[in-house]
C-alpha cells in the first residue's frame, strides 16, 4: 500500500493552532503594486517599516497582503512578488510609538499553500529597531523606522508512505517505509515519528520501520515529520489477522439492556492494587479477593488513567468531558448544571433504566461532611445541584471527605439527614444492596444504573490524612507493626491503609453476593493515584495523587459481568471519561458528540475492536493557574507542570526518569503530541493551556 502525499498533506506548526506555514522577513527595499511608500508626515513625526521577503526554493507566490495596526492606526496594503525569489519595500507614514503589529499574508500560485505570520514592533526615531516574526521588538521612543527580520521557514512534505503487506497474520511483520523532503532544508534536520493504536513499532523515530502485533485488530498507523518547527502527517490504516480463524471471543451471553453497576474507589491507585504487580513496592499488594475474582472473571485495563484528583475524575464520569470544557479542573470545582449528563442521557433516551447514586458525591462544591448530628450549611444547595444534573435518587457524601468513618451523616435527595455511627464502606453498601434487592422486588427484569461511589480508602477529615483503623471483621492486615491501633483511631501509615483497601473489597464482595453477574455488567475503576503519604517505598511508577505522572493518574480499571466474554488483560489506552459513553452504550443510547468519551464495549467481546482512542489526556488546575496536564499515545507521553514540558518513552522508560524534550531525534515525536494538544487548545478556555 503507498500513500503519495506531496504539497496537500496536514502540515502544523509545533506549539500553536494548525497553519500550513508562517512567514518571516528580512529588512531590503523593494516594489509593491500599491505605493509603499506614501509619507503622511514629515520625517520627525513618522517612522517607516523596511520589508524584506526571501522566498525560498520552490514555493511561487503572487502578492503578499500586509496590514499594520495599533495606536489607532491601521494601513492595509500588498506586495507584489509574482516571479521574484528577492522583493522588497518600504512602508512609510507610521506615526511614531510602540506595540504595532505587522501581519502577512500569501497564497501559493496554485493555489494549495498559504503563508502567514505576525510581529509586533515599534516606531523610534533615528533608529532602525530590530523584530523577528512572531516576536516582540524591543521598545524604544521617538520616531524613526523599523526593519523586519527573518526567512521564509516552509513545511517538510511526506511524498510517499508505503505499507508492505497491509494485511498480515499475527506474528508476521508489517514494513513501513517513507519518503520525505523538506524544501528548504531548516531550521533543522528532518525528524520522524511513527505511531500506531495497537502493535508495536521496532523503532518509531527513524524513516523505516517494521510494526508486528501478538493479536488481531486494524490499528491506524500515523506518520510525523517535523523540521523543529512545522511537521507534516500522513496516516493509514493496518490489519492483522488471527491466522487460526478467531478473531474476538465471540459474542455475549448478557441481556439486550443489562444492569451496569459503576464501583469507584477513592484514592486507590494501579500500584496498590494485586492485579498490576509490575508496580507494586516492597511491602507487596495486600489481598483484595472480591476485585481480583471480578478481574480474574473480565478484562483488566493496563492503560487506564483518572485525573489527578477526585472531583475531576467524577466530572469526567458523569459527562464524557475534559474539564477545560466544563471547568471542573480543581478539587471541589462545581460542575454547572447546564452540563448534559449520564443521568440526563439516560433520563431522555432509556427511561426504562432505574439509576441511583451513592457515596462520595463531590460535584457541587463542599470541603468535608460533619460528624453525625452536625450540620452542614451547603447541603440544600448541593442536593439542588444533583437534582439539576438529573439524579432521582441519592444518598451519602456531599463533599469529599467524612469527618469520622464512624460518625456521619446519610444525606438524602429525597428526605432528611440521617445520622449513623455505621462505618461509612458497609453503610454505603448496605444503600446499595436495598437498591438491588428493591429492583428486584418492584421491577423484576427492568434495568438499573448505580453509581455506587465509595469514600474508602480515601483519609478521614479531608486532605490525605488522618486514616482510620477500620473494624477488624472487614481486614485481615497485620498492624502489629504499627502498634496494634484500636479501631476508629486515627493513623497514618501503609499497613492502616491497606486495611482500609482490604475492607473496601471486604464489602464489595458482600455487594457482588447480590448481583446476578448474568444480566449485571460490573464497572471497577480508582479515581485517581494513591496520596503520597501512604503510597510503597519501591513502588514501580513516578508520582502519587495530584501529579501529572502516572503514580497520579494510572488507576486500577476492571470489567465483567454480561456479555463481557474476554478474559485477561487489554493494553488499549482508556479513561475514565469512557465510562459516561460506555454506560450509554449498554444501555442502548448513542452518546453525543459534545463528549471525549469512547465506549470499551467492543472490547468486551472482540479483541480485534479498538474503541477510537488514540491519545489519552487528564489535567489538573486552580482555574487556570497552577496547571498541570499530560497527554499521551500508546508509547509517548508529554508532560507539562506549571508550563514547564517534559516528554517521556513510556515503553523504554516507564518510570519517567529521561525527559526526551530537547532530543532532536524525537522532535517529530513532540511534534505530534503538541498538535494534539493543539487541537484541545482550540476548544479550551483562555489560558488554559500556557
Amino acid at each position: 500500500m503507498t500513500h503519495l502525499r506531496g504539497k496537500a498533506g496536514l502540515v502544523t506548526k509545533l506549539g500553536v493552532l494548525p497553519v500550513v506555514c508562517s512567514l518571516a522577513l528580512s529588512p531590503l527595499n523593494g516594489c509593491a503594486s500599491a505605493p509603499l511608500d506614501s509619507d503622511n508626515g514629515s520625517e520627525e513625526q513618522v517612522g517607516s517599516l523596511g520589508v524584506n521577503l526571501e522566498v525560498a526554493s520552490g514555493v511561487s507566490l503572487d502578492t503578499v497582503a500586509y496590514t499594520i495596526a495599533g495606536n489607532g492606526f491601521k494601513k492595509d496594503g500588498t506586495i507584489d512578488v509574482s516571479g521574484a525569489p528577492t522583493i522588497s519595500g518600504t512602508i512609510g507614514g507610521i506615526p511614531a510609538g510602540s506595540g504595532y503589529t505587522l501581519t502577512l499574508t500569501a497564497t501559493s500560485t496554485d493555489g494549495k499553500t498559504t503563508f502567514s505570520g505576525s510581529a509586533k514592533f515599534d516606531v523610534t526615531a533615528g533608529k532602525t529597531s530590530s523584530v523577528t516574526i512572531r516576536l516582540k521588538g524591543t521598545s524604544a521612543t521617538g520616531n524613526g523606522s523599523v526593519a523586519v527580520n527573518g526567512s521564509l521557514n516552509v513545511a517538510p512534505v511526506v511524498d510517499e508512505v508505503t505499507i508492505t503487506p497491509s494485511s498480515v497474520n499475527v506474528g508476521s511483520s508489517i514494513s513501513l517505509r517513507s519518503v520525505a523532503r523538506d524544501p528548504d532544508e531548516s531550521p533543522a534536520a528532518l525528524t520522524y515519528y511513527w505511531s500506531t493504536t495497537g502493535g508495536v513499532i521496532s523503532d518509531p523515530i527513524v524513516p523505516n520501520a517494521t510494526l508486528t502485533s501478538d493479536r488481531p485488530g486494524t490499528f491506524t498507523v500515523k506518520l510525523t515529520v517535523s523540521d523543529g518547527e512545522f511537521t507534516a502527517t500522513s496516516s493509514t490504516t493496518v490489519t492483522f489477522v488471527d491466522d487460526e480463524g478467531g478473531g474476538g471471543a465471540g459474542g455475549g451471553n448478557g441481556t439486550a439492556q443489562p444492569n451496569v453497576l459503576l464501583i469507584i474507589a477513592d484514592d486507590w491507585g494501579a500500584e496498590s492494587t494485586s492485579f498490576y504487580p509490575e508496580l507494586v513496592g516492597n511491602s507487596g499488594a495486600v489481598p483484595v479477593p472480591s476485585v481480583e475474582s471480578l478481574a480474574n472473571n473480565g478484562l483488566v485495563f493496563d492503560n487506564a488513567w483518572s485525573t489527578p484528583a477526585c472531583s475531576m475524575t467524577r466530572s469526567t464520569i458523569v459527562t464524557g468531558q475534559y474539564g477545560y470544557r466544563t471547568g471542573v479542573t480543581s478539587v471541589g470545582a462545581v460542575l454547572p448544571t447546564d452540563t448534559v449528563t449520564v443521568f440526563d442521557r439516560l433520563n431522555q433516551g432509556s427511561p426504562d433504566y432505574a439509576h441511583a447514586f451513592f457515596g462520595k458525591y463531590h460535584l457541587g462544591g463542599g470541603l468535608f461532611d460533619p460528624l453525625a448530628g452536625g450540620t452542614f450549611a451547603g447541603a440544600p444547595s448541593i442536593l439542588q445541584h444533583a437534582r439539576d444534573l438529573g439524579i432521582k435518587a441519592f444518598q451519602g457524601i456531599l463533599g469529599g471527605a467524612v469527618v469520622d468513618y464512624y460518625s456521619w451523616n446519610i444525606f438524602d435527595i429525597n428526605g432528611p439527614a440521617k445520622p449513623t455511627t455505621t462505618f461509612a464502606t458497609t453503610a454505603l453498601t448496605d444503600l446499595a444492596i436495598d437498591f438491588i434487592q428493591d429492583q428486584k422486588d418492584k421491577r423484576p427484569g427492568k434495568p438499573w444504573f448505580l453509581y455506587q461511589a465509595y469514600n474508602a480508602p480515601h483519609a478521614a477529615n479531608g486532605g490525605n490524612s488522618p486514616y482510620q483503623v477500620p473494624p477488624p471483621y472487614l481486614h485481615s492486615v497485620d498492624l502489629s507493626a504499627v502498634g496494634n491501633p484500636a479501631p476508629g483511631t486515627s493513623a497514618t501509615n501503609i499497613p492502616v491503609y491497606k486495611a482500609n483497601i482490604q475492607s473496601l473489597d471486604t464489602e464489595i464482595g458482600r455487594l457482588l453476593a447480590e448481583v446476578d453477574l448474568e444480566n449485571t455488567v460490573v464497572i471497577f475503576v480508582g479515581d485517581n493515584g494513591t496520596p503520597s503519604v501512604v503510597k510503597d517505598e519501591g513502588s514501580r511508577i513516578r508520582g502519587s495523587k495530584g501529579s501529572a505522572y502516572e503514580g497520579g493518574v494510572r488507576v486500577p480499571f476492571v470489567v465483567a459481568g454480561a456479555g463481557v466474554t474476554r478474559r485477561g488483560r487489554e493494553d488499549d489506552l482508556v479513561q475514565t471519561n469512557d465510562i459516561y459513553a460506555t454506560v450509554l452504550s449498554l444501555a442502548g443510547v448513542e452518546a453525543d458528540n459534545v463528549s471525549s468519551s469512547y465506549s470499551i464495549e467492543p472490547l468486551l467481546t472482540d479483541e480485534t475492536a479498538t474503541t477510537g482512542r488514540t491519545h489519552s489526556f487528564t489535567e489538573t488546575s486552580n482555574g487556570t493557574s497552577n496547571r498541570r496536564y499530560a497527554i499521551r499515545d500508546k508509547r509517548y507521553k508529554l508532560v507539562s507542570n506549571l508550563g514547564v514540558r517534559e516528554l517521556y518513552d513510556l515503553v523504554a522508560d516507564p518510570l519517567e526518569t529521561t525527559d526526551l524534550l530537547a532530543s532532536a531525534p524525537h522532535a517529530a515525536v513532540r511534534a505530534s503530541l503538541l498538535a494534539e494538544i493543539d487541537a484541545l487548545n482550540a476548544d479550551a478556555r483562555p489560558g488554559y493551556f500556557p
